[in-house]
């Protein structure tokens, strides 16, 4: 049956998923568009229900359609362009939209060892900022999330557009930072701070496996109770007239100096 009511109980409940509180309450969260769609059909993602615009639907948006509802049983919801537009008024969404189960993870559960590196993070305000992260990490091959604290939910919506797909490949871990603590001494990580402050450049020292690379907002910065479980604390130079990086931004860079030494590119000093 076709809904053409933006005010039909259904459409209600998935539109509500774009509050942050109810995405917590139920576990789950909204994809939008085919590019998101077909990522986590590719990944196995848990989809619960698949709304579809049969009057928007594209012919690619069909074989994700497709291709989702083969992996198993899903609830298929069917809605007129307005109806949908109230769910993902993004444009460009080719049709389609999911609603698919977060998935979070126990610091205890990860083995670090597991990938080339990580990356903590603390008090970051923008979804789309975490999203970057998510994406970059993933970019390194990096193992996945760690959030310290209160930071903005990678499932917003902005920050699943921002991932790129990357937020059903990448693993998220909700931890305090004593959990960040104790985990880093059971598995002889070694946790790497940023801060502008800092005396060491971010190409002076080496990054021993397992890493963690540690991020604090813009803003805010490592607090100095998180500074003290670092191992180092680095600078990114700004000889331009620039007070900071964005925290993205910043992130990108460490993690790609990471990957560099990895990679045994770069000749390091010191």
């Amino acid at each position: 049956m076709l809904i053409t009511s933006r005010q039909n109980a259904q459409v209600k409940q998935i539109r509500s998923l774009l509050i942050r509180q109810h995405r917590a309450r139920a576990g789950l969260f909204l994809v939008e568009g085919l590019q998101l769609v077909t990522e986590e059909a590719q990944m196995g993602a848990v989809v619960e229900t698949l709304v579809i615009a049969p009057g928007l639907l594209t012919e690619g948006a069909r074989r994700a359609v497709i291709a989702v509802e083969r992996q198993g049983p899903v609830r298929r919801v069917e809605v007129t362009p307005e109806v949908m537009e109230s769910i993902s008024p993004r444009p460009g969404g080719e049709g389609v939209a999911a609603v698919v189960r977060q998935r979070w993870e126990r610091l205890n559960w990860v083995d670090p060892g597991d990938a080339p590196c990580w990356v903590a993070v603390s008090r970051i305000g923008q979804p789309w900022s975490i999203g970057t992260i998510v994406r970059v990490c993933a970019a390194v091959g990096g193992g996945g999330v760690i959030l310290i604290g209160d930071s903005t939910d990678p499932y917003d919506p902005m920050a699943v557009r921002a991932s790129l797909g990357t937020i059903f490949s990448q693993r998220l871990v909700k931890a305090s930072l004593t959990d960040l603590a104790v985990w880093k001494q059971r598995h002889g990580c070694h946790v790497i701070g940023t801060s502008p402050a800092a005396k060491a450049d971010y190409q002076e020292i080496v990054y021993a496996p397992p890493v963690i690379a540690f991020m604090g907002s813009e803003r805010l910065r490592l607090s100095p109770e998180q500074q003290a479980i670092c191992d180092a604390m680095v600078s990114i130079p700004m000889p331009g007239r620039c007070e900071s990086h964005h925290v993205a931004v910043a992130t990108g860079i460490v993690l790609y100096e990471i990957l560099n030494q990895q990679r045994g590119c770069l000749r390091k000093t010191g």
